[in-house]
């Protein structure tokens, strides 16, 4: 079979022919990786989860155990939102009876505790940028000292906006104050001289309302049955509520508190209706637990010391 043949016409009127040329043939030469199989990827996830459970821990179970001849008080404390207009007045004191009053224990920090807004226009209201906000709550931290921290939570505002720029103030913060840090819910096994209090706790739990401030943490005792407190933040709404509930044969009290925050109000709590918060409706909650009987009490801090006072 004869080549087909193709003419080109030139632009001067001259032609030009050739015939079809063959088919380009082409062989590249490479190191490849001939992939993983099924197992292999199984194993290598299983690899790096491990590895990053070891550079950034998220634990959702604890066990405290205290020995004590008196109650003892436990502060239910988060939402500092450091960087921002703070009660720092209000800070100040709390976190000074958290690391000297006698007859507390430590803390559960619920998270939010740096403001870290990364959009604006709420980070051109940050007082202290990202770097000096988490110098300032290591301090704080440092200032109340290991024994007494019991556990923290990551918030949406220290680790959730603030990841997106791979970033979090609580890596290696539980080796550092040999305390958990949880993200979401955790549960929480206390006990006192034997006496076994059941809790769970989590920066943000669902829903709120109008009515009731605790709503978030009533909510969490409908979703998980069997627990004697319930302790959130988040919401800026503080809140507390002791009620009775039916259990086979019996009754109990529980108990759900939702912590306040130390915040004041930007732009955006201003935006929302929530306006300028003011104390009593900021800071913390003590529960309070009795030494030879089951029996919990929750009250704000001047209430705590007031109750207290007489076992001292």
């Amino acid at each position: 079979m004869s080549e087909k043949e193709y003419t080109i016409y030139m632009a001067d009127g001259s032609e030009h022919k050739f015939s079809e040329p063959k088919e380009i043939e082409k062989k590249i030469t490479f190191a490849g990786t001939e992939g993983l199989e099924a197992e292999d990827w199984m194993k290598e996830a299983e690899r790096r989860q491990q590895m990053r459970d070891e550079i950034e821990p998220s634990y959702d179970y604890a066990k405290l155990e205290f020995e004590t001849d008196r109650p003892l008080a436990i502060g239910i404390t988060g939402d500092w939102h450091l960087g921002s207009s703070c009660n720092n007045e209000m800070l100040k004191r709390d976190i000074e009876i958290i690391a000297q009053h006698p007859l507390v224990a430590g803390g559960f920090f619920m998270g939010d505790l740096t403001e870290s807004a990364n959009f604006n226009p709420a980070q051109d209201e940050m007082y202290f940028n990202f770097e000096e906000q988490r110098q300032m709550m290591i301090s704080m931290f440092d200032y109340i000292g290991k024994d007494r921290i019991l556990g923290m939570w990551r918030g949406n505002h220290d680790c959730k906006w603030e990841k997106k720029f791979g970033t979090s103030k609580y890596a290696g913060l539980d080796k550092k104050y040999e305390a958990p840090v949880f993200y979401g819910n955790a549960y929480l096994d206390v006990f006192v001289n034997g006496i076994n209090y059941r809790g769970m706790g989590s920066h943000r739990l669902r829903g709120s309302s109008i009515y009731n401030n605790a709503h978030a943490s009533v909510r969490g005792h409908r979703e998980v049955q069997g627990l004697d407190f319930v302790i959130s933040g988040h919401n800026h709404k503080k809140g507390k509520m002791e009620q009775s509930v039916r259990e086979f044969n019996g009754a109990r009290n529980i108990y759900a508190v939702s912590t306040g925050t130390y915040a004041k109000g930007g732009g955006y709590a201003k935006d929302s209706g929530f306006g300028t918060q003011k104390s009593p409706e900021q800071g913390m909650y003590w529960i309070i637990l009795s030494q030879d009987k089951k029996l919990i009490r929750v009250e704000d801090t001047d209430q705590m010391i007031e109750t207290l006072h007489q076992y001292l």
